[in-house]
């Protein structure tokens, strides 16, 4: 078995995940704003339980594999949280695309924008190539839900490479619709920070998924535009101007049915 290494940056510690972790990363999986990017289902609290449970078998599975993985990140600075606090996961995993490990992290929104997400990718990019052979780091983003990973992983020196398609970077229909079924809550229930970002950003990932064959786009969104249409908490916009937002971030993700690949070579 390969022992998992511990890793500490100026306020970040990393270590193993522990099955006693579970619930606190439940917790941060409970937040929308989190699942949307790494196709976990929060919809429920046994829902971000189970998922939990199944990122810490991934993640601590990927270093006896691969000899890399993700690490959970718990905080050593006091003046963010109590040090120890488990903010999130930073770390690699098998490439999607390419033959390089691909940086994949997650943090409590708390936690966001302080730098912390930069520092701690940083720090994983620096154990990679100072202990491994890998010639890269790759990262795969959903370019326009993700604009804040595509600013970091660019300020870590990562260039667009390319895209990868939809069809390709989902090889389980399960985990499709899983995540089909985590847009269609997110729109109709979900809480969130900004009406309009999330009335983009669920037509758009559930106009992508259509393109997998997973429903009949036509038939689909009417379904979405009543349930925006329905929520109180969207009363302050027309609704002939939400059923517009909703249409064409529906079609615009019916056309864009690809993420965004990000590289990065070894440094000389």
């Amino acid at each position: 078995m390969t022992r998992i290494p511990d890793l500490a940056t100026k306020r970040l510690r990393f270590d193993g995940f522990q099955p006693s972790d579970a619930p606190d990363l439940a917790a941060i999986l409970a937040e929308p704003e989190v699942c949307k990017n790494i196709n976990a289902d929060g919809s429920s609290p046994e829902r971000c339980l189970a998922s939990a449970a199944k990122r810490i078998d991934w993640h601590n599975s990927a270093w006896h594999t691969h000899g890399y993985g993700a690490w959970a990140v718990r905080l050593a600075d006091r003046d963010i949280a109590p040090p120890g606090t488990l903010i999130g996961w930073c770390g690699f995993a098998e490439p999607d695309i390419g033959e390089d490990p691909e940086i994949v992290y997650g943090l409590a929104p708390g936690c966001w924008g302080n730098g912390v997400a930069t520092e701690a990718a940083a720090g994983a990019i620096d154990w990679l190539f100072a202990r491994t052979g890998a010639a890269g780091v790759s990262a795969i983003i959903f370019h326009r839900l993700n604009a804040a990973s595509i600013r970091i992983v660019q300020k870590l020196g990562l260039t667009l490479r390319g895209t990868m398609a939809l069809e390709d970077f989902y090889s389980s229909t399960e985990l499709a619709w899983n995540v089909l079924g985590f847009e269609r809550w997110r729109l109709s229930a979900a809480p969130f920070r900004d009406a309009r970002t999330l009335l983009f950003e669920s037509p758009y990932r559930i106009g992508q998924l259509t393109t997998l064959g997973l429903e009949d786009g036509a038939a689909i969104l009417p379904d979405l535009c009543t349930a925006a249409r329905r929520r109180p908490d969207f009363a302050e916009i027309d609704r002939t101007e939400l059923t517009q937002i909703v249409t064409d971030a529906f079609q615009l993700g019916v056309s864009e049915p690809y993420l965004e690949w990000y590289h990065m070579a070894r440094p000389v």
